[in-house]
């Protein structure tokens, strides 16, 4: 065998090792998970629509509970450009504010402007019954960008399917 010969086996043997056993760890890895990510996606993708079109029993049902926990968290920079609440009915602000599902959805039903949230970099991890998604988001009011920030989902798989069970996101309205 000459020298070329000697070094090109055995490097040969090496990359179809580590191919078969990439090939088997990727299997491996989507093995049972596939059909569950495409179904978060769903229902990443339910969520987005259903803003879209008000509609309310749509995004109620993307929810495990009347209870899931809905929590923002405005930026630093966010906070110092608050400007403070008027000084009757006016609700002051924290740094992280408790909400809930459902008022939200109310307050997009009931306003007259066009609302779209748009995701990307979507991050899902997962095993068979429960979900973590974690994703970039911006929102739009007639087109206007609002705010933006990270937002993050907790999901469960219930009987009906995967389901939100806690949301968080953070609040940037100035600066970038």
């Amino acid at each position: 065998m000459s020298f070329i010969n000697k070094l090109l086996l055995p490097t040969c043997l090496v990359c179809l090792f580590f191919t078969i056993n990439v090939q088997a760890s990727d299997k491996a890895n989507s093995k049972g998970n596939s059909q569950d990510i495409t179904n978060i996606e769903a229902v990443i993708e339910a969520f987005r629509v259903s803003l879209i079109n008000k509609d309310k029993p749509l995004f109620m049902d993307l929810f495990y509970n009347d209870a899931s926990p809905w929590l923002g968290t405005a930026s630093d920079e966010t906070m110092a450009n608050t400007p403070p609440p008027p000084k009757e009915g006016g609700r002051k602000r924290g740094k992280v504010n408790a909400g809930d599902y459902l008022s939200f959805i109310d307050w997009i039903v009931k306003t007259p402007k066009k609302i779209e949230e748009k995701f990307w970099d979507i991050e899902i991890i997962n095993d068979a019954d429960i979900a973590s998604v974690h994703f970039k988001y911006s929102f739009h009011q007639d087109d206007k960008k609002t705010n933006w920030g990270d937002e993050a989902w907790h999901l469960v798989r219930t009987e009906q399917g995967w389901k939100i069970a806690s949301v968080i996101y953070s609040i940037n309205i100035k600066g970038k």
